[in-house]
This record gives C-alpha cells, sequence and structure tokens, in this order.
C-alpha cells in the first residue's frame, strides 16, 4: 500500500438525538475504535435537544475524557444542523473529519479503512452500507427512485447509497464552512464541492437501543430539502406542462376556428369545463412550485444562525485552538464560549 499523506489528526462528528440507551455503548466502541489508529482525535458530540437524558450522559462522557467536546443545541435543530454544528466546532489543526450517526448502525470500525482511503490521496470517503440492509421494501425503492431523479436532475455527482457517514479532509471542512444555507442538504452539497472521493462499504449492524430519528416525516423534509436546493426540475416542469397545454389550446383553436367556417355548432359543454379544470389545476401546481422557492428564499434572507447553542464545551486539547472565535447566541456561561462561524 502507497501512502500519499500521513492523517496528522482526527475529529469525529457524531448527532444525538434521543439516544440514552446507547450513548454510552456507543462511545465505548468509538473510543475503542480510534485507540487502535494510533493518532491523535477527538470527538465531537452534538446534542440535539434530546428530551431524554443523552446531555447528562454525554457531559458524564466528557468529564472522564479529555478527548470530548459536547455541544448541547437550544432545541431540535435536525440532524444536518447538528452535523453542520459539529464540523464547525472542529480543532483547526485536525487533518480529517468523520461524520458518524450514533446508534451503532455505522459501524466505527469502518473509520480505519476510511483513514485508509483518505491517506491514498481522496478528500472525501463515503462509507455505503450493502444491498440496504436492514431497509424495508418502500423505504429501499423511494431512496433509489429519488437517488436516480437527483442524479438526472442535477449536476451534483453522488454516490448511490451514501448518507452522512463520510470522512472529509480539512479542504473540504473549510469549503463547507463557507455554504451557509439553511436548507441543508450535506449528501448534495459535499459532492457538489468536487473534491476528489472514495467509497468503502460496511455491513450494518442492528440498532443498539432506542427508535430511529429519521421518520418518514423528516426524511420527506430531507428529500425536498435536496431537490428544491439543488435542482430547477420543478420550474422547468412548469414550462414543459405549460408548453404542452399551449399546444392543446392551439389545436382546439384551430378546431373551433374550422367549426365555426364550416357553420357547424358543437355543444362542447363538458369538454370545455374538463379544459378548465385541468388548467386550472396546473395553475394552483405552478404557484404551489413557486411558492415553494420563494419560502426559500425568505428564510434564507433572513440570515439567521444555522443554530443556537445553550453550551459549548470544548475538549481540553481543542481549546486553544477556538480562541478569539465569535461566540454563539445562547451558549451555557458556565461553558467555553469560544466558537466559531454559525
Amino acid at each position: 500500500m502507497t501512502v500519499t499523506r500521513r492523517t496528522a489528526s482526527i475529529a469525529v462528528v457524531v448527532p444525538f438525538y434521543n439516544e440514552a440507551p446507547g450513548a454510552a455503548v456507543f462511545y465505548e466502541r468509538l473510543h475503542e475504535a480510534m485507540d487502535r489508529l494510533g493518532r491523535p482525535y477527538t470527538l465531537v458530540f452534538v446534542d440535539d435537544g434530546s428530551r431524554d437524558g443523552t446531555l447528562a450522559i454525554l457531559n458524564a462522557i466528557a468529564d472522564r475524557d479529555p478527548h470530548v467536546t459536547v455541544l448541547s443545541l437550544a432545541r431540535n435543530w435536525g440532524h444536518q444542523a447538528a452535523l453542520t454544528a459539529g464540523v464547525d466546532y472542529v480543532d483547526g489543526t485536525v487533518g480529517a473529519v468523520v461524520t458518524i450517526d450514533g446508534d451503532l448502525q455505522h459501524p466505527p470500525q469502518t473509520i480505519a479503512e476510511m483513514i485508509g482511503e483518505y491517506e491514498r490521496g481522496a478528500d472525501v470517503v463515503y462509507a455505503v452500507r450493502k444491498e440496504h440492509q436492514g431497509a424495508g421494501f418502500l423505504k429501499r425503492h423511494t431512496s433509489n427512485a429519488f437517488n436516480r431523479l437527483m442524479a438526472w436532475s442535477t449536476h451534483v455527482d453522488s454516490v448511490s447509497g451514501a448518507a452522512d457517514f463520510r470522512l472529509i479532509s480539512r479542504d473540504v471542512v473549510d469549503a463547507l464552512k463557507e455554504m451557509r444555507e439553511v436548507h441543508r442538504y450535506l449528501r448534495g452539497m459535499v459532492p457538489w464541492l468536487g473534491f476528489r472521493s472514495a467509497v468503502v462499504y460496511y455491513e450494518q449492524a442492528p440498532r443498539h437501543a432506542g427508535t430511529p430519528a429519521y421518520t418518514w416525516k423528516r426524511s420527506m423534509r430531507l428529500a425536498h430539502h435536496g431537490l428544491f436546493s439543488f435542482s430547477t426540475l420543478p420550474l422547468n416542469l412548469i414550462t414543459w406542462v405549460g408548453f404542452f397545454f399551449a399546444t392543446i389550446a392551439a389545436a382546439y383553436l384551430a378546431y373551433v376556428a374550422y367549426v365555426a367556417v364550416n357553420g357547424r355548432t358543437v355543444a362542447g359543454w363538458s369538454s370545455v369545463i374538463g379544459v378548465l379544470l385541468i388548467v386550472s389545476a396546473f395553475q394552483f401546481l405552478a404557484m404551489s412550485i413557486l411558492a415553494q422557492y420563494l419560502g426559500m428564499v425568505f428564510e434564507q434572507g433572513k440570515r439567521r444562525p444555522l443554530y443556537v447553542l445553550k453550551q459549548a464545551r470544548i475538549a481540553p486539547r481543542a481549546r486553544a485552538s477556538t480562541r478569539g472565535l465569535s461566540t454563539v447566541v445562547g451558549i451555557d456561561r458556565a461553558a467555553d464560549t469560544s466558537a466559531p462561524r454559525r
């Protein structure tokens, strides 16, 4: 194996939402996997407004492990915002950042393979589960359909089956921090940057404890953000359907002119009502699509922070590198208040 670069240090960003039953077990397995790598590392745990005892467990872990940073969002801002907060707070000297879920379906031991691909020159390493293990029939097929739609309708060369288990280099981290859109879809934002990538595959384990945070509602919201943030397909659809109806209208007007010239009368009430209903439905569809884009522009234009923290407990080994950066609104004053851009 030819190593082209050596990993200076690694940060692992982990979002948690109501993961109290399995947080400690996940930490033990992640800690063991990172120790085996033999490289400096930090762990950035982000509590995404959990309503159980997750934050208390994470703080207890940080009490005994100087590698651990614990961030706590003021409310449940969502998985993508939690990942963004964790990446924002990574030590500026870190060479590579791994994002991983805390339910143990993403095996920590896969990080060693990801580091290997990074050291061979990849700036982004996607971890892809084998054949959608554990996914139901409907979820598997809707996910595949959405991935094909995104690949067809955008210029983003995404990796099929890749979620948010990935490694990104320092260059990718710095570029990602410049992308502050409110409607975040990291699965599209990272490949959009265009850095060299690689893929590793893993066997997905059963969820250790608790219930999945990604409900159908949350999955649909993420898909909505992905489609409307990266694709103009809905807007193009309006144009195509409008052209189709214009063609039909032109043909119908030609027919009306023909029968009028020939002196024939046509009742036509049902056909006229049918055309009006179809055209009206299209108009409402067009307005709803435009409203989606307008609403996203409205929310982005307010320039509100992507997240608000109530606690930023920086690991002692990472604290020095965050001095002098801007303060995040709402941080627990008992914690370290040095913070990067939101």
